[in-house]
């Protein structure tokens, strides 16, 4: 996995095209979010895929009609033995139930990315409802919805915040002058655009670049990345 490629690349995606996802590939998803750290190593996640379409429908209609994710053709919940994690560290055990179960998502979602899908993190939904449809035991909860597939739109570049503006050092905001920690700094604001400059360019230049082993995207935004 190169896993700079999937940090930029990564989208969320709200329409998809209607086309199967292999099994093997929602497989190497899930193998990596057993791969999250958990409190204890308690490891509470568990996941339920979901490709029935009566009941991607109902989820659906669960997460507050949210009508674009039935386009998607797997859903992927991922569920929480919170009672795992509780009976250990009893008041705090919740909210590293919780943490745990997020950092499985993000596992399954950059693998996703990885392998050429895309998904969306769908976190407002009736959890009595979703628990309901899946027939969820009462020490199960569901924690996210992930979205799965191919993609139907256009990918655009995601403003983000840059680094410099959330980083501190031994206390909240306490900042330093130092330029060298952040090598994405001298790109601006907006890495985003510094994607979009890597990836376009005339057709008789992408031809060159094609000729020189240069024309994939990614190579031609590490060579940005190298100025």
């Amino acid at each position: 996995m190169d896993i700079e490629r999937c940090l930029v690349e990564k989208r969320s995606c709200k329409s998809y095209l209607d086309k199967s996802v292999p099994i093997e590939l929602i497989g190497e998803m899930l193998k990596a979010g057993t791969y999250a750290p958990s409190a204890g190593n308690l490891q509470n996640w568990q996941f339920i895929v979901v490709r029935d379409q009566e009941k991607r429908f109902a989820i659906a209609a669960a997460c507050h009609k949210q009508d674009w994710m039935r386009g998607a053709p797997v859903h992927i919940i991922v569920c929480n033995d919170i009672k795992k994690v509780t009976d250990m560290f009893s008041r705090k055990g919740k909210m590293y139930a919780t943490q745990a179960c997020a950092i499985a998502g993000q596992n399954i979602m950059l693998k996703a990315t990885d392998v050429g899908l895309y998904t969306c993190w769908v976190g407002s939904f009736d959890e009595y409802t979703v628990a309901k449809i899946l027939k969820l035991p009462d020490n199960i909860l569901p924690e996210m919805i992930i979205t799965v597939g191919y993609s139907d739109q256009i990918e655009q570049g995601m403003d983000r915040v840059p680094v410099e503006r959330v980083v501190f050092f031994d206390e909240y905001g306490k900042n330093v002058v130092e330029k060298s920690f952040f090598p994405l700094s001298k790109y601006g604001d907006n890495v985003a655009r510094v994607l979009e400059r890597a990836t376009s360019g005339s057709s008789s230049s992408q031809r060159q670049e094609s000729a020189t082993g240069q024309g994939k995207p990614l190579s031609r935004f590490k060579q940005w990345f190298k100025k």
